[in-house]
């Protein structure tokens, strides 16, 4: 039976406004889009004292690129990345992991700084956020900070935030070419997914981050296969040999088991869309 939420909201109106209002209460949260907090309410997952709604904070939405980085205010939405031309430019693996959100409203509602705050297995911007290696910049009354992909997510499946601060922006370095595609169980929700981003130089792959999403309680690189791609044509990919090399990097033992796959199936779905994701790679501009 839903519960009905017996704290208080308050809005704020700036970023410096809500700040002060999360750090006055012990227990607050911030809301966003609110897809992802408003059904933990109900649940009686989440029950803070305050909630500091940050909806109508302007200066946190939007799209802009400058010096061979993609920046996203924290509330942009799905929607708002899935049509941008230049996220479909620089970050594409982003841009079709918005896309894959199938219910309108959390498309059109749900937002890139809930969506990675909250970085449940079952949603689709984790893995691209980690595959592209990018950056998520908070703010704090002490000032601000940068954390990397790479730190945001940890073993524990929480993640890297400190109770007293606030994602801000999303930041995305350029990237030659990258890819992500997902399989779903009866919700719509992602049961694995797996984003690659590649740098090309000459003609081969000078870097790559490959990332899956759905096999853990938290999103994962995959370093075999990366290492397996180094060094390839770029337009001409070995991807079933190196889809065969994250058959190494995941441990069927500590894997996900729930109601949607056991724990040696999703290592062959890891497998199965690592393939899938690098053709894909390979066949994009």
């Amino acid at each position: 039976m839903p519960v009905r939420y017996a704290g208080k909201r308050v809005q704020a109106d700036t970023v410096d406004e809500a700040l002060a209002l999360l750090n006055a209460e012990s227990d607050a949260r911030i809301l966003a889009g609110g897809y992802s907090l408003i059904p933990a309410l109900k649940d009686g997952l989440e029950t803070p004292e305050q909630l500091v709604d940050i909806a109508g904070i302007n200066s946190l939405s939007g799209i802009t690129h400058d010096g061979g980085e993609t920046r996203l205010g924290a509330l942009t939405t799905h929607a708002e990345i899935a049509d941008s031309e230049t996220v479909g430019e620089h970050a594409r693996a982003l841009a079709l992991a918005t896309d894959s959100v199938g219910d309108r409203q959390a498309k059109h509602r749900g937002t890139i700084a809930g969506n990675l705050v909250f970085a449940d297995r079952k949603y689709d911007a984790p893995a691209a956020f980690l595959a592209l290696g990018g950056r998520i910049v908070a703010r704090s009354l002490d000032g601000t900070r940068a954390i990397g992909a790479d730190e945001w997510f940890r073993e524990s499946g929480e993640i890297a935030l400190a109770a007293d601060e606030l994602v801000t922006e999303v930041v995305l370095p350029d990237t030659d070419r990258s890819g992500y595609i997902r399989t779903s169980e009866y919700s719509g929700y992602a049961v694995v997914s797996v984003a690659v981003a590649l740098d090309i130089v000459d003609g081969v792959v000078g870097s790559a981050r490959v990332a899956a999403n759905g096999a853990k309680a938290y999103p994962i690189r995959l370093p075999a296969v990366e290492e397996r791609l180094v060094g390839e044509p770029a337009n001409d990919l070995p991807a079933a040999e190196a889809a065969d090399a994250a058959l190494s990097d995941v441990d069927p033992a500590s894997l996900v088991v729930d109601a949607a796959a056991a724990g040696r199936y999703r290592r062959q779905l890891v497998r199965s869309y690592c393939r899938r994701a690098l053709k894909q790679t390979t066949a994009s501009p």
